[in-house]
């Protein structure tokens, strides 16, 4: 998605902004956040009023374009090489090197003829045959020109071959001169590059296509075609393909131009993209035009000879090319035309270069919206495995009896019966077995413990161990290999991250990783309620020894007191009768007995208590240590990695639109 527009009066201010920062600030487009805050600091001037639409046209300021743009090229064509986009093979030296040519054509005052480079994108496409029909001369009685032309690739070493007006025929090891007509029609000198298709091989990832738009001297040419056979090199490849904007598109075949004009709306689609609108597809038969030439050539005297000719050569369509290339070299004054044309073909070379830099940042974009989708893909499929792990390892449902508002599982059953086994221990541990084992509370309550806490549930988490650990390993390579399909999202830094985790001691699911929350558990009610349970019954006991023993004493003082003759007892100094010195020894005793019971009662429930509270603890450690989490807290440095990286391309894209408007504005 392009960034969101901003209302006209805004819209404006920006591209005027954007221009100024171009002129001052060359050094800023090194970064997008440089440029961000030179944009706030920036004056507000609209380049659209009517005093500033007469824009000057000089040479300077086409120069100092040419040279902001060199400023900017290499920032995205490296930014996209290390976001790891796998679209578009031209480096930062291709385009350097189209903006140079651009740059020293501008500069230069030596006068040169239109280069027009034609390309054949294979074997099949029919160049030769084009250039042939284009450059011959019908009626010439020079034998030698017409061989000339027809062998001119008997060296099949070379590459390239130039063709030029010149008074004598004169050929060269890759040069030809010849006396031709048809390279004296057009408003300017042209010379005509004829190139060989390169070669392709069945195995090669890349079509003849892409091949050929691959070539550095296409994109320095002046007009370049294109020919193409259509049984080769399909018509939806063609419009998708990025050509230059100065291009014309030669489809070999014999069908109308109307037909072709249909056929190419039918099969546009803006989701797939589509040419720019100087581009030029037109129908030609280069076959047909030589074979007319030819019969005209064996028998100028025949009226049916001139007859075929005619209707052959009309036929081709040849002419649709010749009168395309007038209207691409025509210019407004004669007297200009060449430095008119220089200033046509810089600004092509440079909208090539904005147009390729949009694409490519396009391209990216949708490629980190793939890698969203993936990712999003993949967070889903963790958290479905993290559900269905949920339920069938402590195997989840629903009570039907009440409504489907409470839920049971494993954990709860295991709990359960641990509590059921418990209860008997404890409830024939009464407080009159307790003063006699006083001192192996601890001993009988663990041993108890160690017998019924979660057994069976241990060894059912022991058997989902295996699969577990399988689950895991998938959706870990899943994360790495989403990483390697999409090198966009990939960084140092996040695969570090995962790496960091992979490695981690408490990654890798093992027995002892899934029972160690019963074993902490366990341990846990070991070593506090039950050493507290075990302490309080100690203290209970020597209490209630304390307190029998006074109560046994104070009865016994009153009583040696009256046997001794003393009528008020030993207790006599605190006037205690020795029948109330014994009833107070006796009710001190019992006092003591019922409070113990009531101690070692109280401590029970405060240990059940206990039990409750560890066992609710068990059931959160034994859901929250699930396998399926272990990416689940890493997977949104995926969606912030995509989030910046689509923030660097729109603001790329924002710059790239302000460069075209200044094109536009400074070659008008």
């Amino acid at each position: 998605m392009l960034p969101c527009s901003a209302s006209p009066s805004t819209y404006k201010t920006a591209v005027q902004i954007s221009c100024r920062i171009v002129k001052r600030h060359p050094k800023n487009l090194h970064k997008p956040s440089t440029l961000s805050r030179s944009l706030s600091t920036s004056a507000s001037i609209n380049p659209f009023d009517k005093s500033l639409n007469d824009i000057p046209s000089t040479k300077h300021e086409a120069l100092t374009l040419l040279h902001k743009l060199t400023s900017l090229l290499p920032r995205i064509v490296d930014f996209n090489a290390t976001s790891g986009s796998t679209r578009g093979d031209k480096t930062v030296e291709f385009w350097n090197s189209v903006v140079t040519r651009v740059h020293e054509d501008l500069s230069s005052t030596a006068e040169r003829p239109a280069e027009i480079i034609v390309w054949g994108v294979d074997e099949w496409s029919g160049a030769e045959d084009l250039v042939t029909a284009l450059v011959s001369d019908p009626l010439a009685s020079n034998r030698l020109q017409s061989d000339a032309l027809t062998h001119r690739w008997k060296d099949s070493s070379l590459e390239s071959i130039q063709i030029s007006y010149g008074s004598n025929l004169t050929a060269g090891s890759s040069s030809l001169q010849i006396p031709s007509a048809y390279l004296q029609e057009f408003p300017v000198p042209i010379r005509i590059s004829e190139y060989r298709p390169l070669p392709s091989h069945p195995r090669m990832r890349q079509t003849s296509l892409s091949q050929t738009l691959n070539s550095l001297a296409l994109f320095e040419a002046d007009i370049p075609v294109i020919v193409c056979n259509p049984l080769t090199t399909p018509l939806s490849d063609i419009l998708a393909a990025q050509v230059p904007v100065n291009a014309i598109l030669v489809l070999t075949t014999s069908m109308s131009q109307a037909d072709l004009d249909n056929l190419i709306r039918q099969q546009s689609s803006p989701a797939r993209g589509s040419l720019p609108k100087s581009v030029k597809i037109i129908a030609v038969d280069p076959k047909r035009a030589v074979g007319a030439i030819q019969t005209l050539q064996s028998d100028p005297e025949s009226m049916t000879a001139v007859q075929r000719f005619q209707d052959d050569f009309v036929g081709s369509k040849i002419s649709i090319l010749t009168q395309t290339l007038k209207e691409k070299l025509a210019c407004a004054d004669p007297a200009s035309a060449l430095s008119s044309l220089r200033k046509k073909v810089a600004l092509a070379h440079i909208q090539d270069a904005l147009c390729a830099s949009s694409v490519s940042l396009h391209n990216t974009r949708c490629e980190l919206n793939k890698a969203f989708v993936d990712a999003s893909n993949l967070r889903g499929r963790i958290e479905e495995a993290q559900a269905r792990v949920e339920r069938d390892v402590f195997a989840i449902r629903q009570d039907a009896t009440l409504g489907n508002k409470s839920s049971s599982d494993e954990v709860h059953e295991a709990l359960k019966q641990a509590e059921k086994e418990m209860r008997l221990v404890i409830d024939r541990l009464t407080w009159w077995k307790m003063v006699w084992r006083v001192d192996e509370i601890n001993s009988i309550v663990g041993a108890a413990i160690a017998r019924t806490w979660c057994r069976g549930l241990e060894k059912k988490l022991i058997l989902h161990t295996g699969r577990l650990s399988a689950l895991q390993s998938d959706m870990s390579e899943s994360a790495f290999n989403l990483l390697h399909t999409h090198p966009g999202i990939s960084s140092a830094v996040l695969q570090n991250s995962l790496l960091q985790i992979k490695a981690s001691p408490s990654y890798h699911v093992t027995p002892e990783s899934l029972i160690e929350p019963i074993s902490i558990r366990r341990n846990q009610i070991l070593e506090y309620p039950t050493m507290r349970l075990h302490v309080a019954g100690q203290r209970a006991v020597l209490t209630m020894a304390g307190g029998v023993a006074t109560g046994v004493g104070i009865s016994w003082a009153g009583w040696l007191g009256w046997l001794l003759g003393n009528g008020e007892g030993l207790l006599g100094l605190v006037s205690m009768e020795t029948g109330t010195a014994v009833g107070v020894g006796m009710l001190s005793a019992i006092a003591s007995i019922r409070w113990a019971v009531g101690k070692w009662e109280k401590s029970k429930k405060r240990w059940w208590q206990d039990w409750s509270r560890v066992g609710e603890g068990l059931d959160r450690d034994l859901k929250v240590c699930n396998p399926s989490y272990l990416f689940v807290c890493k997977s949104y440095q995926f969606d912030h990695r995509r989030s910046c990286t689509t923030q660097c391309v729109n603001e790329w894209l924002w710059w790239l639109k302000q460069l075209a408007m200044g094109c536009r504005n400074w070659f008008r």
